[in-house]
């Protein structure tokens, strides 16, 4: 986690609705996304458009299945002229520039749309635009802010369920990135509609917040004791082992006389409510112990000091 992030607040490119920075709302979850507006689905009459308008269209999108992406353009516009009201010309403009790679420009026509009808088709389009120029930011220029921002802007708008996972997880990976694991992991769960996990983590961070117990975290399980995983509530014993080669400050996990981790002692095994080796070394002489209370965004196994 980074140490410059508070939970659960609001920031940059976050839906002003939304209840976090990884779009965790009040209950019920699914309240936050779907952006509708009363009206949203009905579409106003088109025979208000003409035959010839209508043959431009046929004809521009007949261009576009071609990669005729200019040509398109080109025809699209003469739509345009003729009939400069009708909203959902310029949604076909969008997507031909869509087509042709012309992210920008799409996305000014989408808007355009939108200013003249807000229209739920649009704004899925819109949103699916937007989902590709933040991958384009995540993969090729690696700027994770603006992804975030694009993402954001995508989840305010779609009402399509399977593009909000698809969105989710496609946020989780942009936060995961950006080692923002627990807002990362909130993502996943949400686009797998475990809602009551997000509970599970909401509840875990009040514990973490409140407790007045010396809290430390176990790091290397997976290396040890058979891989079993360490369960809420047994008792570890904490060694010292102060001749370690690599790590002075090291303080071995044992259960059941077998090695199941360390005493986490780096930044990138810690979160920010718990003590490192180093600082509970003096506390525990040779040998002490612990108690685990639950594992934390299955990343951190937390434990208290007994």
């Amino acid at each position: 986690m980074g140490d410059d992030y508070e939970p659960y607040e609001w920031q940059v490119g976050d839906p002003a609705d939304w209840g976090d920075s990884v779009g965790v709302p009040d209950i019920p979850y699914m309240g936050y996304i779907d952006g509708d507006e009363d009206g949203d689905d009905w579409e106003p009459p088109r025979n208000s458009r003409s035959a010839y308008v209508q043959e431009l269209v046929d004809r521009a999108l007949n261009l576009k299945d071609q990669r005729r992406h200019w040509e398109a353009v080109a025809v699209i516009n003469m739509a345009i002229e003729e009939s400069p009201n009708d909203f959902n010309l310029y949604n076909i403009r969008a997507i031909i520039w869509e087509n042709k790679g012309e992210f920008e420009h799409a996305l000014k026509d989408y808007n355009r749309s939108l200013a003249m009808f807000n229209s739920q088709v649009v704004k899925n389009n819109k949103a699916r635009l937007l989902w590709m120029m933040s991958n384009d930011e995540k993969f090729y220029t690696k700027n994770y802010t603006k992804a975030l921002e694009y993402i954001n802007e995508a989840l305010k708008f779609t009402a399509d369920e399977d593009d909000r996972k698809k969105f989710l997880r496609s946020k989780g990976e942009i936060l995961d990135l950006m080692e923002k694991w627990k807002e990362a992991y909130i993502c996943y769960l949400l686009a797998a509609n475990l809602y009551d996990k997000v509970e599970r983590v909401e509840e875990q961070e009040k514990q973490l917040k409140n407790t007045t117990d010396t809290l430390i975290c176990i790091a290397g399980t997976r290396f040890y004791h058979d891989h079993r995983p360490l369960n809420d509530g047994e008792t570890v014993d904490l060694i010292r082992e102060s001749e370690n080669e690599h790590d002075s400050d090291a303080i071995r996990v044992e259960i059941d006389g077998k090695t199941a981790g360390y005493v986490a002692n780096s930044a990138n095994t810690l979160i920010r409510e718990a003590k490192s080796a180093s600082k509970i070394k003096d506390m525990i002489k040779d040998r002490a112990k612990a108690k685990i209370m639950f594992t934390y965004i299955d990343r951190y196994v937390i434990a208290k000091l007994i």
